[in-house]
This record gives C-alpha cells, structure tokens and sequence, in this order.
C-alpha cells in the first residue's frame, strides 16, 4: 500500500505510513524555509535554481544533504555514517556523550524494558534552519512524541511531549554530500523529565529491576564495592534521594534508572550505579554529582521559545511541556499489540530515508 503511494501523495501516505508522511511532510517544510531565508538573504527572488557558490547555493546543500543522508535519529546501527568519534551528542539534564558507540546507547534508552512504545505523533513537527552556510549548517527541530510507561515496571501512564534537538552539520560541496553531524543539543522539558523519572518510574518495579536485573546479574564488580545483596540494595535504593528538577545525572534514583537501561547491556556502565563512587572505563564517575548544565547553555532564548510554542500548538501545558493520553493496556508483552521497545519506531524521529 504504501508502495502505491508513490511517495508523493500526503492522504495515501498518512494512511498507510505515518512515518513516510513525517518525513515528507518535514522535509517540504524545510525546502521552503531555506528558500525564503535565501531570499530575504537577497541572494534569490525564490525562482530558478540559486547561483554555483552563492549563499542560497550552500543553503541549498545543507537542505539537500540532510535529506539525502537518510539520517534517523533512532536508526542507532548506522550513526557511524553520520557521526565521528569526536561528535558530541548532549541533554542538560544527563550529560555529554561522545562518539556513536556512547550516543548510539543514549538513544537506545527507549528501548529498554521501561516502555510499551515510545513513538512520534504524526503531523506534530516543525523545524527552522537556524544556519545555513557552507562552513556550518544547523537545523532546529521540535516533535512530538507519545509513550507510554510499562505497567509492570513503572505506573500505568501515557504522555505526550514535546522533544527538542539542535544539529551543527557540514557537508563537502554544493550536492550535499559527505554530510557529518558535529553536535546534536537535545531538549527534555525538565517538568516532563520529573514526571517521568521521579513519578512514572519511581516504584519498586524499577528498583526491583535495577537491583535484581542489572546490579545483582551484570555488575559483580560493583556488587562487591559496595557490599550488596539484593535486599540490602533495595534498602540503599530507598534511601537514595528521588529525582531533583528532572536532572538525571547526580546522587538520585533518576540517574540510576537511565544508566541501568545502559548497564543491562554493557557492564563498562555499571559504576554508574554504584552507591559509592566508583570510576568507569573512561576514569569518570557518574551519579553523584551534577553537572548544572541547563537548557540556556545549549538553546538561544529564540530557541527554546520556538520549543515552548510548538508545544503550546499541540495542546500540551505550558510550564510543563506535556500533556497526558489514554492509556492503552498491553496484556501480552509479546503480542502483535505490545511492544518491547526494540520495534518502536522513533524517539525523536528526523529527516531521512524510511
């Protein structure tokens, strides 16, 4: 069916795939956005192709290497075709990462067993071009997405939020190609992030899973630093001070919680859950204390008032940026109608190929 759309026709798309409608949709917007910029730029009267090396040129080849790259922000497997190890990936509630393999396992959080789905609204994106010029290109982008929290682990709720994210992108010519993200900002309402890890989350599923799951079965090591059992872990994970203001990295359940997803796979991110301070493979230690990045360091005023009004668009609350949905009970964690995170479709979907 989606075949039949041929790609070009919005109803039939909409119909068939949601996703492939996104993507179209985002990226018309964005041609006209770029276009009209180059015009006020006076660098073109918006008809015929702009001239070889003008501004409106390279404006251009930002556009069209973003679309031809097929980038997916949740298609983790290739990030090496679009990141480097020295691009920087950063939330101001949880850290900086750094290189595709660490950033790949950012993302991946959605995929871990906290979720029934964790996906995009349709026809609820808008996206500016903040710079496009042949020695940067950055593109601001706003969705929103749906979840819904698993009821065996966390409470049985369903939101939708706005997501934020900023790309400073080159690519080496006027075709658009060798297209390569430097940085990637990415924005949480802080509101909406204390909803979740300090509400949704905050249960003893979770503390159950961290300990008996990840801590107990993965992390022998850490184990042994601090001296647990499985009770005496839970007790330790009590005691712990809840999410503060939605910041996921310092001496809080909140932080151990988005780790844990990280260490169920990877045990290098098992001291992440220590209660002592330990140090990682990378002579860091995480979840003790926080950085105090705040959304200012990473977005323009104009940035985050763009994020604030297409949130207000969508009907979600203007403080916190989120608005609840019907929750949909998933009986069967196998069934057709669940899903276990692996098959969501995005988190924070974006321009590129389906």
């Amino acid at each position: 069916n989606v075949r039949l759309c041929n790609n070009v026709r919005p109803t039939c798309l909409r119909k068939y795939s949601p996703r492939l409608y996104l993507i179209s949709k985002m990226r018309i917007q964005i041609l006209i956005v770029a276009t009209l910029m180059a015009g006020v730029a006076g660098q073109t009267d918006g008809e015929g192709p702009p001239a070889t090396g003008s501004a409106a040129a390279w404006a251009n080849a930002c556009v069209t290497g973003l679309v031809t790259s097929g980038f997916d922000f949740l298609k983790t497997e290739k990030y090496d075709l679009w990141y480097n190890e020295t691009s920087i990936m950063q939330l101001a509630q949880t850290g900086t990462f750094i290189g595709p393999e660490e950033m790949a396992e950012y993302v991946n959080f959605v995929r871990g067993p906290f979720f029934d789905f964790y996906t995009p609204v349709p026809d609820e994106g808008n996206q500016i071009p903040v710079k496009l010029t042949q020695d940067e290109c950055v593109m601001m982008v706003a969705i929103t997405n749906k979840m819904q929290v698993n009821a065996n682990m966390g409470k049985p709720v369903c939101v939708e939020t706005t997501v934020g994210f900023k790309i400073h992108y080159t690519v080496a010519d006027l075709g658009g190609s060798g297209f390569l993200i430097h940085r990637t900002n990415v924005y949480y309402n802080d509101m909406f992030a204390q909803e979740l890890f300090g509400d949704a989350l905050y249960t003893d599923g979770v503390r159950d899973y961290i300990c008996d799951n990840v801590l107990m079965a993965n992390c022998p090591d850490t184990v042994a630093l601090n001296g647990l059992t499985s009770e005496s872990c839970k007790q330790r994970y009590d005691a712990l001070p809840n999410t503060r203001d939605g910041y996921l990295d310092e001496y809080t359940t909140g932080c151990r919680i988005l780790h844990s997803a990280f260490a169920k796979l990877n045990e290098k991110h098992c001291p992440h859950l220590s209660f002592v301070p330990e140090v990682d493979y990378k002579n860091q230690t995480k979840c003790q204390k926080s950085y105090g990045t705040v959304p200012e360091d990473l977005f323009t005023a104009d940035e985050l008032a763009f994020l604030q009004t297409s949130a207000a668009k969508y009907g979600q609350d203007n403080a916190t940026g989120y608005k609840t949905c019907e929750y949909e009970p998933v009986e069967d964690e196998n069934s057709d109608s669940a899903s276990n995170g692996y098959s969501v479709s995005s988190m924070m979907y974006f321009v590129g190929a389906a």
